[in-house]
């Protein structure tokens, strides 16, 4: 550990005089000098570090001090508004002068030319959105960043922020008019100047998928050449990779490739046959998605082989018909024609995918029906040996890091799942470090395990939640969260319950998650919500004191992407439900658990309704998986608990 490490984070370092009340954190100075050692030595690291260490911190500080470029990726746009709010801040009061940069995604940015147009000719995608257009026309004319963050009343899903922002394949670059004040190219060049530039997990692989695809442009990727990644919140680059390393069909995709073609065919009269092509996009571009569609249910589904074969025929003629637009627009000069060309050669490639004689072993093919359109996926089965190619084979350092890694304290199952280690060992020079919490969990938490439920597939299980809920929230006086792995279950035990709690009840989807969280924080509640609740809320205080989860998170077998690694796993003579589902299974209700303490001062309850974590030999994964605590087996205990009467219940391991 360096001597300029302990100055800054150590016992009377800068930080203490920076931060009033800054207690010395031994575990954030552990992992700092560990990400500073990473960095100058080309290794991979990795590290969970528990709730309460300072991360951000630990990795920001050794990362703006290597001398490299390095890139920080989070798992949402919020934690890097946090970033920039808070940390970045904290490091220039440090004395820390590295240039940071924060880049989103395209969608997050208005564009100037399509702002333009849509004032010539405003036409809303949803009549009530004219409403807004005032407010966010006002903003137009004094944003410096053109970053809708920056328009905090905006609705989240505002179908006409499409026409006011454009995605690469709308973006016709140096050519366009605004260029010099585009604020993508702004805040790239910001970038490229940056010694730390942070991204959200979405954007960088999107950025690593288009550099490194053999048909892709790596001229057209968006960050700019870096040294070394840090990825925060690690836990959820296997779902994100997954998700960008694949292909995407849609009838929107195909309708949208029609709609813009018209539009920039309007200024070329001379172009009749592929204005005509266009038209018979808009109008026949759904009959695939349509055949394929029929007789499949709502929802996620596999398409197993042959599935598509009845719409064989439809995908022929559409990919025939995308070829026929490509090559009508070709060779125009116009680099918004251009742009068409190469979005047909895109979506004729994958259209290429989803033919039944050109599948390929490695990607699972799934689909999914949602808001009237039908999307069809091609999936890695994994990532490993992606990430390896991509990234591990690219670059020098690289360190994942996250409150939840570790499953009963190892960190083996996520180095392989993402292509760090395998089952001789590690594969990359690589380091990994478990580092506790310094909050007091075994005196200020406790996991509440009821011996006597039925099994979470049993029809009386939703009322036997009720009635253990009729008994828990009194003891905090509500100030819960109730977290389910099914809206239906949800909805069951809300149903349930609602009229008869004196507590304000909040029920996920009556209105956004933000709204919903400060009307939680105002006064005392019950929020009965789903998994989009289980990570990334941060409520401190005791306006949290209880946060119940029915069921332990198993992902549905069903799920497609779960389904085809489950059959992987048993071809090559593994055992699926240990090596994958059951340490899945463990992160995710840590990431529950993690609701509940937030700061050193925090103190509360997690119940966890499902029997099979007392009844089954493979719960003490689960509990081993957790921060160390008193366990708790009737609402009698949990009462004594809580009042800090002496309690009979054991200690986690």
């Amino acid at each position: 550990m360096s001597d300029s490490l302990r100055e800054v984070l150590g016992p009377g370092g800068a930080l203490s005089r920076v931060l009033p009340g800054y207690e010395p954190r031994p575990p954030q100075l552990a992992m700092a000098a560990r990400v500073e050692d990473a960095l100058a030595h080309g290794r991979a690291l990795l590290v969970e570090a528990g709730t309460g260490t300072g991360k951000t911190l630990a990795y920001l500080l050794p990362a703006a001090r290597s001398g490299l470029k390095v890139v920080v990726s989070t798992a949402t746009k919020t934690l890097q508004e946090q970033l920039a709010d808070k940390d970045v801040p904290l490091l220039r009061a440090l004395g820390v002068d590295a240039k940071v940069a924060f880049l989103k995604g395209r969608q997050n940015y208005l564009c100037l030319l399509r702002f333009d147009r849509f004032l010539r000719n405003p036409t809303f995608a949803v009549r009530e959105e004219a409403a807004v257009f005032d407010g966010i026309a006002a903003w137009a004319e004094t944003t410096q960043t053109g970053d809708r963050a920056e328009l905090s009343d905006l609705p989240e899903n505002l179908a006409s922020w499409r026409d006011l922002s454009a995605s690469a394949d709308q973006c016709i670059g140096t050519k366009c008019e605004h260029y010099d004040r585009c604020f993508v190219f702004r805040v790239r060049r910001e970038a490229a100047d940056a010694d730390v530039v942070v991204v959200n997990h979405h954007l960088f692989f999107a950025d690593l998928a288009l550099r490194t695809s053999s048909a892709g442009d790596a001229g057209a990727a968006v960050l700019p050449r870096y040294d070394a990644v840090v990825f925060d919140e690690a836990h959820a680059v296997e779902e994100v990779a997954t998700e960008h390393f694949g292909a995407q069909l849609s009838s929107f995709r195909v309708g949208e490739l029609g709609r813009d073609a018209l539009k920039s065919l309007a200024a070329h009269s001379s172009r009749v046959e592929a204005a005509g092509l266009a038209a018979r996009l808009m109008r026949e571009g759904r009959e695939f998605f349509d055949v394929a569609l029929e007789s499949s249910q709502e929802g996620r589904w596999p398409l197993l082989r042959g599935a598509l074969q009845p719409a064989e025929a439809e995908r022929t003629r559409l990919a025939e018909l995308v070829r026929a637009l490509g090559a009508a627009v070709s060779g125009s000069g116009d680099e918004e024609l251009a742009l068409i060309e190469r979005r047909c050669l895109a979506l004729g490639a994958d259209l290429e995918l989803f033919s039944e004689t050109e599948r390929r072993p490695d990607l699972i093919h799934w689909a999914e029906s949602r808001a009237g359109h039908l999307f069809l996926h091609a999936s890695p089965i994994d990532v490993k040996g992606l990430l390896q190619d991509k990234l591990y084979d690219r670059i020098g350092p690289v360190v994942f890091t996250s409150a939840t890694l570790a499953v009963a304290g190892h960190l083996e199952y996520f180095a392989q799942r993402i292509g760090l280690s395998d089952d001789s060992g590690p594969l990359f020079p690589l380091e990994s470090h478990v580092l506790a919490s310094p909050f007091d969990y075994a005196s200020n938490a406790a996991l509440y395990l009821p011996r006597d439920m039925p099994d979470p597939q049993d029809s009386a299980f939703p009322e036997a939640v009720a009635g253990e809920l009729r008994e828990l929230l009194p003891i905090t006086s509500g100030r819960a969260f109730v977290l389910f792995t099914s809206l239906r279950n949800m909805r069951a035990v809300h149903a349930l319950l609602a009229a008869e709690l004196p507590w304000q009840v909040l029920l996920q989807g009556e209105a956004p998650k933000a709204q919903l969280l400060k009307r939680f924080r105002d006064r005392p509640s019950v929020l009965f919500a789903s998994q989009s609740f289980w990570e990334g809320i941060d409520v401190s205080g005791e306006a949290l004191s209880l946060v119940v989860i029915d069921k332990l998170p198993f992902a549905s077998p069903g799920e497609p992407i779960v389904a085809a690694r489950i059959e992987r796993l048993r071809a090559e003579g593994q055992d699926a439900f240990y090596g994958y589902q059951l340490p899945q299974a463990a992160l995710a209700l840590k990431q529950g658990f993690g609701r509940l303490i937030r700061s050193s001062s925090d103190r509360g309850i997690v119940a966890v309704l499902d029997a099979r974590m007392s009844r089954k030999g493979y719960g003490r994964v689960f509990i081993e998986s957790l921060p160390r605590c008193r366990i708790l087996r009737s609402p009698a205990e949990a009462a004594d608990f809580w009042t800090g009467e002496p309690c009979k219940g054991a200690t986690g391991a």
